[in-house]
This record gives structure tokens, sequence and C-alpha cells, in this order.
């Protein structure tokens, strides 16, 4: 005869532990991969495109003093990053990787804090799912790779984040109000430490607290409002400061042209605003998110503060709301876009609140089908799980994208400019009598790669202009006593025309013979490579024509 079954003896608590160690393991392997492949694009070996030596050539050019100052290049970057950046470079070798760790802690922090927010805010699915979109987010694992703040920005959102709601639960657990100042001076603090590192803190500090504390108010927490209210004021303080040190310096004057859909237009009214805002939130989906179907990604970023707020956390509701309005404030001043990798500070927020859109509609879900299970067969609990189930589905169909370029990122890390890697090739076949004269945008390759190290024989850049501004003895002053010339050019500025590179070649037809070229996409005319001229063979006639163009009529070489 069998026996009878043993009874399960392990207790709840037992049961939860185990629970909870697998929950943890989840969450942990999803962390785990995502900061894998972060590590994986911040090791290749990809050379630093135009904006990161703008970046490179000032970390290494300006003392600890100067660069908090205007930076070469116009640049912009937030003087805590800048530090950090300039002393991995100086006491870990001086090479390229140095120079973009601060970017890999940067994403590997925000990849951790989304899983950790989002345990507090939603639960162990929302985590695991939020955790999942930051980890093959193609925008986090890109900036993880480049000499560049974005990544950090990233994480100094989620600090502050996590900081303001993490004061607001613990005074809400303290049985001691007296405790409460010493959480809001460590929050104080916090906001003090991190706010160095990110110019849109200012932003996140602002609207965060605006939003927590009308959370607070509503609830009748005056003193923890009070409280959440002056803790951040020496965060603000800092990025006030921040901002109005930046005012003082030459700002670029093409970003409006760049973030075509980050900002209303100029003088827009409210028309003008209601009509922006589905191009500047399709513009978001799609950079730095990935999304397709930027209405599924809104509806769930609505969604899912307000199941927050109806399961009792409305704390990050209120922060993410208060973020989110301020961020759309911003860029409605036409202070700072909603696009692009400017944004990438919200991206972590967004991601989180879109878990919780999803959370929601599976709990709606489950719970309809424990009450079909139960007898209620009327048409609404049907309606909701169909509701429910279209939500999960469309969730799925709109990040399938982003998880898909965040796997090819990882698999392939993508390359910006091949400048780097065309200085390598012309070096390595120099002779003696050669010179180098790059495209005048490669310029930072020059500095960085050419001059900075190898001293290599560049006299200087070519440039096409109008005849009243063209100095055309410059290019013979520069060929002077040259045998062979190297036209190097690396990506093309998009203000200059696409056969910009084929019109400098024409111009020097009368000079000597094309004898070799290398271009990378030789299919495109605006491929970057170079060309090797032999100034000593006779001229080979040009058959190639352009359409008149005075702006850039005349050739000239400038240093």
């Amino acid at each position: 005869m069998d026996s009878a079954p043993s009874p399960d003896t392990s207790s709840p608590a037992e049961a939860g532990r185990s629970g909870a160690i697998w929950r943890w393991l989840a969450i942990g392997l999803v962390l785990l991969v995502g900061i894998a492949g972060q590590v994986r694009v911040w090791a290749s070996d990809r050379g630093l495109w135009a904006d990161e030596i703008y970046i490179a050539v000032n970390l290494r050019g300006k003392s600890w003093w100067e660069l908090t100052g205007p930076l070469a290049y116009s640049q912009i970057a937030p003087p805590g990053w800048l530090f950090t950046s300039k002393l991995f470079y100086h006491k870990l070798g001086g090479d390229e990787q140095a120079l973009r760790l601060a970017g890999l802690l940067g994403a590997a922090i925000t990849l951790v804090l989304t899983a950790v927010l989002a345990r507090r805010a939603i639960g162990w699915g929302g985590a695991v799912l939020a955790s999942a979109l930051a980890a093959l987010s193609p925008g986090l694992l890109y900036y993880a790779g480049e000499l560049k703040q974005y990544s950090t920005e990233a994480a100094a959102a989620m600090v502050l984040l996590l900081a303001m709601g993490l004061f607001v639960e613990h005074d809400q657990r303290s049985a001691d109000p007296r405790r409460r100042w010493l959480y809001a001076a460590a929050l104080a603090a916090t906001g003090l430490v991190v706010a160095p590192f990110s110019f849109s803190a200012i932003i996140v500090v602002a609207g965060a607290t605006a939003g927590g504390v009308l959370v607070l108010l509503l609830s009748r927490r005056f003193g923890t409002a009070l409280a959440l209210g002056l803790a951040a004021i020496p965060a603000l303080s800092v990025g006030a400061l921040m901002v109005w040190r930046r005012m003082q310096y030459t700002i670029p004057g093409n970003q409006y042209s760049i973030f075509r859909t980050g900002f209303p237009p100029e003088h827009a009214g409210p028309s003008d605003l209601v009509a922006w805002l589905p191009r500047m939130w399709s513009g978001f989906a799609t950079d730095p998110l990935g999304w397709h179907y930027p209405l599924v990604l809104l509806v769930l970023v609505i969604a899912g503060p307000v199941a927050m707020a109806l399961r009792g956390k409305a704390i990050w509701a209120g922060l993410l709301g208060g973020l989110g309005v301020a961020a759309l404030g911003a860029a409605a001043l036409r202070a700072y876009p909603w696009e692009g990798r400017i944004a990438v500070y919200l991206l972590a927020p967004v991601l989180v609140a879109a878990a919780a859109g999803v959370d929601a509609a599976v709990r709606v879900a489950v719970h309809t089908v424990r009450s079909l299970r139960s007898g209620d067969r009327g048409w609404r609990p049907a309606t909701a799980l169909v509701a429910a189930a279209v939500a999960i589905v469309m969730t799925g169909v709109a990040a399938t994208p982003s998880f898909a370029d965040g796997a090819d990122q990882v698999r392939e890390p993508r390359y910006r400019d091949q400048g780097r890697d065309i200085l390598n090739e012309v070096a390595a076949q120099l002779r003696p009598g050669d010179v180098i004269i790059l495209y005048r945008f490669s310029r930072p390759f020059a500095d960085w790669y050419g001059r900075g190290g190898r001293k290599l024989p560049i006299p200087g850049f070519f440039r096409l202009t109008s005849a009243d501004t063209c100095q055309p003895g410059s290019v013979d002053t520069a060929l002077a006593g040259a045998q062979r010339l190297w036209f190097v050019r690396a990506a093309r500025f998009s203000g200059d025309p696409i056969d910009y590179f084929d019109r400098v070649l024409a111009a020097l037809d009368d000079r000597g013979r094309v004898v070799d070229s290398h271009l990378w996409s030789p299919g495109d005319v605006d491929s970057s490579g170079w060309t090797l001229i032999d100034l000593t063979a006779p001229p080979q006639p040009s058959q190639t024509t352009f359409p008149p163009d005075p702006s850039h009529a005349c050739l000239d070489v400038i240093q």
C-alpha cells in the first residue's frame, strides 16, 4: 500500500524568504545581462568621434580650474562629470577607455537604480520588467560607451528620485518625528553631491519636489512636505549656479535645428504648443527610447503612475509625474529639449512608469480571470480581460524594436566616425615629402590623433568658401615642397553640400593626379576615407562638373 504524502512543514516565513530569493535572482540576472552589454559597448575598440574629441581635447589640455570655465569647441558639460573624467584619464593610463569609464559607471548605476526604484514603486514584477526595458535600451547602451555626460545625467536623475522617495517612506515609518530632519539633512547632502554632475538635475529636483510636496499636502503630511521642500534647496541652488555660469559663455546656436521635435516653434502660441506635443512625444519615443507606436507608450506612462497612486504608492507617482511636468515645461520654454541625447535623463523614469502601466494591465488580467473562475460571467470582466491582453500585447510590439536595437548594439557597437582609423591607415603609408590636409570639419581628429601624439605632417585644413573670403594662395603655401598629398575626410558636416568632398578634389585637379583612394562607403558621395594625390605627376583632365554654388566656389587652406 502506498504511504500518504508527508505534509508540507515549511513555514510561511520560509516560503516568503524562498520566494524573495528567486525574485532577487531574476532581477540580478537581468542586471547582469544589462551591465555585461554595457561593458561590451564600452570595451569595443571604436575611435572617438568629433563631439567626443572636443571633450577629450579639453580634458587633456585644460587645468582643473579651467574646466569650470568656457570649454573649447563651445562644448557644454557639468563640472562634476568633467572632473571625474579627467581623474580617470590621468589615474588609469590616459587612454580612451579611461576617458569613457564615467559613461559606463553612469549607465550601470542607472540600470541598478531602475530596478531598486521600480521594486519600491511597483513591485517585483514591475522591477524585473523595468530592469529588462532599461538593460536593452539602445540609448542607455550607446552612452555607456561614449565620452559624453548623458548616462551620468541619467544616473543623477535616478539617484535624486530614489533619495526623495526613500526620504518620504522612511519618514512615514518613523515613530520619532525628530528623525525627520536627520533624513532631510541626508537628502540635502545627496542633492548637493549629485547636482554638479548634471545640468538636468535642476529639472529633476524642481519637478519631483513639486510633485512630492503636492502629494504630501493632499495627504495632510505638512511636516514631511516642508522637510522635503527645504531639503531640495541645496541641489536647486547648485543647479541654478551652474545654469547661470553656463549662460555667461557662448551657447551653440544650432540646438533648435538639431532637436527639431524637442522644442516647440519659436514664439509658439497655445495652439502651436498643442500641435507640437504629439511631435515631441513621437521624437522622444524614437530617440532615445527606440520604441514604435508612441501612443502605446503614452498610455502606459499615464496609466502607470495612476496605478501606483491607487495601490498606495502615491509618492512615487508624484515624483515621476512632477518630473515629467517640469521636463515638459523646460522644453516648452525652449530651454532644455525633450528629445535625443539631451533627454536620456528621462529614459529610466519613463521606462519605470511604462513598466507600472504593464504591471497594472497584468494585475487587471489576473483579477479578471479569477472573477471569471468564481462565476462572474458578465460582459465587464470579459471586456477588462480583453483590454488588458491588448495592452500587454501592444506593449510587446511597441518595445520589440528597442530590444532588437539594443541587442544589435551589443553584438556590434555603433561606430560614429572612422576618423581615427583613417588617420592610422594614412600614417602607416607616409613617405618623406608627404603632407596630410584634412577636411575642415575633421580638425578634432587632427588635434587628437594627428598632432597630439604622432606629430603627423598636417599643415592645415581644406575649406570651400566664397570668393570674397577665400585666400587661394594658402593652398600653395600648404603644399610647398610636398610630393604627395593625402586628403583625409571624416564625417561630413551637415551644413556642407553632400558633394563637398568631390568639389574639393575637383579644385585640386590641376595640381597632380589621384593615384589611390580608400573610401569606407564607396557608394556614398560623402563617404569618409582618404584620397592620395601625386603632386609630381601630370594632372588628369576632370570630367566632373558641379552646379554653381557661390558660397563654396573657392578652395583655400586654414590652420
